[in-house]
């Protein structure tokens, strides 16, 4: 039994390894549409989770006694705030209600297919100009695989004018559609806005100014860590020459988590619970054709005429992805659409950076609910549950604690059976979560998925704990401005 325990953790540690190594080659090469069309899903799997959580937390609840009429004020104290569990619920059931609708084949399926209609696809990179390996990567990656299918594209990379020029004019030499974009130091918009969305609306004004607005334009916007494979190519055409039929004028799909996994371990670990969250959540968006929760600022397709009713020039909020997504809704009915291809991402490559990057979502959730007045009351709403389930995470995960060293009842079933049921689908998309992040680079395993498992007790209070950090910040953070994560 020991000799299979130290051989199955040699094999874990030579597949990360294996991944690391990828660094030294163009990866993005295997990222292909093969590969892709082997995603699938097991709702058997999600009821095995789903039966577990719920009697466990029944079992227990019942060895620490059903009685809460003769107990201490200590103990009464710890049995009320096991109400805390209840406010994820609203959360774990919009999840579930996407896993129960998603299906692998319908949602991702693509053919090999060359551009065959009259447009142009823009690929934009918008970077602040630090990270420059990632944004080569990324340039790199859309020239092998754009060509292949597309016509009529372009790469836009959008940065600052005090970043080093010599490598970002160096790019053109990649491919010839290359076109760098630099913000001019005193650009200014009519609200004065600030960070990444300055250089969205810079970039809009150049398309406006060129002539560039047209039904025939697309946009696919990337962060500057991104990396396209072929599905993203040809989920890109099959939206355009497919979706937008329909009256679908803004799209987003599945990104995942998988350059450079395991780099560092945990914040590899926590991430898949975002890849979760793509296919169940974001997913039902798609359904309705509404943005209710959010949009990333990556692996977003739209076409320009869209862009130019809506804008970026919202001030100073460090969301402008989700507030361009929230006032789709107010501008148009049912745009929004599901992409089928993914976008390739890397997670933070330190505990420290994880940290500043979820703080700056929190801090950007504040702005549209504190800062702006044009977002409608329904969709505050439904960003400040969100917000709170977010930060009722910690003091859920503290609370668990407690009652594991310290057993205590509750007063209701129903709230035992709460608490199973949202621990039963947090674990479920962090298990189809890991797998989804880690099957492009072939690394998957049964054995990484149970260590993601495994690892909720330690990566949950992380990010709980990034909730508290960015509100108990958040009064300062307009010195720290929009910090940029090194990738």
């Amino acid at each position: 039994m020991y000799d299979k325990i130290v051989a199955y953790f040699g094999k874990f540690l030579n597949s990360l390894d294996c991944i690391l190594q990828s660094h030294e080659k163009e990866f993005w090469r295997d990222y292909t549409l093969e590969k892709h069309n082997q995603l699938n899903y097991s709702k058997l799997e999600y009821s095995l989770f789903l039966t577990i959580g719920i009697l466990g937390s029944l079992i227990l609840n019942s060895l620490s006694g059903n009685h809460t009429d003769s107990l201490s004020t200590l103990d009464k104290i710890l049995v009320n705030a096991k109400y805390i569990w209840l406010a994820y619920s609203p959360i774990a059931a919009l999840s579930s209600y996407g896993l129960l609708r998603y299906n692998a084949k319908d949602d991702f399926q693509l053919e090999r297919k060359v551009q065959s209609e009259d447009y142009k696809v823009t690929f934009q990179i918008t970077t602040r100009g630090f990270n420059k390996d990632a944004v080569r990567r990324g340039v790199k990656s859309v020239a092998y695989w754009a060509p292949k299918y597309l016509r009529d594209y372009e790469i836009w990379v959008v940065t600052e004018d005090d970043v080093d020029k010599s490598f970002f004019d160096k790019l053109k030499e990649i491919d010839d559609n290359v076109r760098i974009i630099y913000v001019p130091r005193d650009y200014k918009t009519k609200n004065n806005t600030k960070y990444k969305a300055r250089a969205l609306n810079y970039a809009l004004d150049v398309r406006r100014e060129e002539g560039y607005i047209s039904d025939k334009t697309w946009i696919y916007l990337m962060d500057e860590e991104s990396i396209v494979g072929e599905d993203t190519i040809l989920g890109i055409i099959d939206f355009i020459e497919n979706e937008a039929k329909k009256g679908k004028l803004i799209g987003q799909g599945l990104i995942v988590y998988s350059n450079f996994w395991g780099k560092n371990l945990l914040t590899s670990l926590e991430d898949s619970l975002r890849a979760g969250d793509d296919i169940t959540r974001y997913k039902i968006q798609a359904r309705y054709g509404k943005v209710i929760v959010g949009i990333h600022g990556s692996h977003l397709l739209y076409r320009s005429d869209l862009e130019d009713i809506i804008g970026w020039d919202f001030g100073e909020v460090r969301a402008e992805d989700a507030y361009f997504g929230l006032l789709i809704n107010k501008y148009f009915n049912k745009a929004w659409g599901w992409l089928k291809g993914k976008l390739y991402e890397q997670s933070p490559y330190s505990i420290k950076d994880f940290l500043k990057q979820r703080r700056r979502w929190l801090w950007g959730k504040l702005d549209i609910l504190l800062k702006n007045k044009t977002v409608g009351v329904k969709y505050k709403l439904i960003q400040a549950i969100h917000l709170i389930s977010w930060l009722s995470s910690l003091p859920s995960i503290i609370i668990t604690y407690i009652n594991i060293a310290y057993p205590t009842p509750v007063h209701h079933k129903i709230t035992s059976v709460a608490f199973g049921y949202s621990i039963a689908t947090l674990s479920y998309l962090y298990w189809e979560g890991s797998k989804l992040n880690l099957e492009p680079s072939n690394a998957s395993s049964r054995l990484k998925r149970v260590l993601n498992i495994l690892a909720i007790p330690i990566i949950a209070p992380l990010e709980g704990l990034s909730a508290w950090y960015g509100l108990l910040t958040y009064r300062e953070s307009k010195k720290k401005g929009f910090e940029v994560i090194r990738k």
